[in-house]
């Protein structure tokens, strides 16, 4: 629709200045510079158009457009920051796919960077399934409910409601087997009552069961929070409107900067050799433990 009304729009030359991650690799926004500098928004599978006018500089397209100039791209997120300390996220605000020739209003923020990154990392854990896993099982094991059908499809015979809480008659790998549920949705029962014999992941029944599902999500919550301010976080490439550089993140959120400033593609050069250079190392140390413990068992055979 904006292609037949604006085809000027698509019309898109010039060299690229700057990306910025909008939804990680399935939308970006970027600055190219013809005769002046300008703004382009790109989604996944359809064709870039320009999202703003034609302005001096890059500073001056970010500022007049988003409100500032100081931006900080972190692990395929673009935060900008404000004159206030807060921080607002492309991912969170994206007008951008809209022609911005209208006022940009920003709709979520953070504090501060520090809480954008924790997000960032917080949300990155979520996707985690082996910590998605181990918290289910720890709810489970809270009601007393057998963990080993977590991942597996299972077939309800029959639901009902007893001193016990709710009955799951239910077949696995050809057996079969009771489970006691507390709380489980009423609407969910009428689901099974209405299909005897249906066939379903034992993970979404348990799910189902309110009580479960609480304490998955308070389990889920804590172990969420304790691996991010546990976790022992690679070195990563950061940018900014100063360049790019490689840092090391804390669980709190902030960056111990650890290199001088590159072009970004210099920056990601720099951070493989790094990784590189750390793995060589943690061979040595392998190697020279191996080469001491086998000089250990030699001794005590001479001694014997």
């Amino acid at each position: 629709m904006i292609k037949e009304h604006h085809p000027q729009l698509f019309e898109i030359k010039g060299n690229y200045i700057e990306t910025f991650p909008v939804d990680k690799e399935k939308s970006v926004f970027f600055i190219l510079k013809k005769d002046a500098y300008f703004g382009a928004y790109k989604q996944e599978s359809k064709e870039a158009h320009i999202v703003t006018p034609g302005f001096p500089t890059k500073e001056d397209l970010l500022q007049k457009t988003l409100g500032t100039s100081r931006f900080e791209k972190f692990r395929m997120h673009s935060f900008f920051l404000m004159g206030d300390g807060k921080a607002f996220s492309l991912h969170d605000n994206k007008q951008l796919r809209l022609n911005l020739a209208k006022s940009y209003t920003t709709l979520k923020t953070y504090e501060n960077i520090e809480q954008a990154r924790t997000f960032v990392v917080k949300e990155e854990l979520k996707n985690d399934p082996k910590l998605r896993k181990q918290s289910l099982r720890r709810a489970l094991e809270e009601h007393f409910i057998p963990s080993d059908l977590l991942g597996k499809t299972v077939t309800i015979q029959n639901i009902s409601n007893d001193g016990q809480g709710t009955r799951l008659s239910l077949v696995e790998n050809q057996k079969e087997r009771d489970v006691w549920l507390p709380d489980i949705a009423e609407k969910w029962m009428e689901r099974v009552r209405d299909n005897p014999g249906m066939k379903v992941m034992f993970d979404e029944v348990i799910m189902d069961s309110r009580s479960i599902a609480e304490g998955f999500l308070a389990f889920y919550g804590m172990e969420i929070k304790k691996e991010s301010q546990a976790k022992q976080h690679d070195f990563e490439v950061i940018s900014n409107q100063v360049g790019s550089y490689i840092g090391k993140l804390s669980g709190n959120g902030k960056v111990k900067k650890v290199s001088p400033y590159f072009s970004e593609k210099e920056a990601e050069k720099q951070l493989g050799n790094l990784k590189n250079h750390i793995q060589l190392e943690k061979q040595k140390e392998i190697q020279v433990k191996e080469v001491e413990t086998d000089i250990q068992f030699k001794e005590n055979r001479e001694n014997d």
